[in-house]
């Protein structure tokens, strides 16, 4: 068949068969590719990104711990941090629910580790458990409000809460190891 053709025609056929392995190979191939290519750089550039941020934080960790042990010391000598067990902490809860005319209807704190898990309800007027809820506000970090419930009550409202008291967030001693192995 192609003994019949003339030269002309074979040099087209030539162009025609190299342009469509080409195409074959631009389509199939060659984008896909590309495509690939550009998906691992941005997903690199992303990482690349990320641990940039994180050698940063690693970079100031010891500024960090230097001031995480200054706030403690200045919140141990203002006497706003003090240690404190279950008893305090319903003095606290009992106090504070007074303080706005309310009434503590639950407090059922368990021992963790370095930590007191506290199941607390509370009844009162609305405006009441909103007064709360702002002096819980002025309460300092140590206090971890995992999980708060307000519902309707017969008296008026009833808010039941699962309080975490962490003892340290971080253990002093530790920290101060960390800071000077790191200096």
């Amino acid at each position: 068949m192609l003994k019949n053709l003339s030269r002309r025609e074979k040099v087209l056929l030539l162009l025609v068969f190299i342009i469509a392995v080409g195409a074959i190979y631009y389509f199939y191939f060659y984008t896909p590719l590309t495509e690939e290519i550009a998906a691992l750089e941005r997903r690199r550039d992303e990482r690349n990104n990320r641990l940039n941020v994180a050698i940063s934080y690693a970079e100031r960790l010891p500024e960090i711990k230097a001031e995480y042990l200054a706030i403690l010391d200045e919140l141990a000598e203002r006497g706003v941090y003090v240690e404190k067990d279950r008893i305090d902490l319903l003095i606290d809860y009992r106090e504070a629910a007074k303080d706005n005319d309310l009434k503590l209807a639950l407090f059922r704190p368990q021992m963790q580790e370095n930590a007191i898990a506290m199941s607390i309800e509370i009844q009162g007027g609305f405006r009441e458990v909103v007064n709360l809820l702002e002096d819980f506000k002025d309460w300092n970090y140590w206090f971890e409000f995992r999980e708060v419930n307000i519902g309707r009550h017969e008296d008026g409202v009833q808010i039941s809460m699962n309080t975490l008291y962490h003892d340290r967030l971080v253990d002093p001693e530790l920290l101060r190891l960390g800071v000077e192995a790191d200096e």
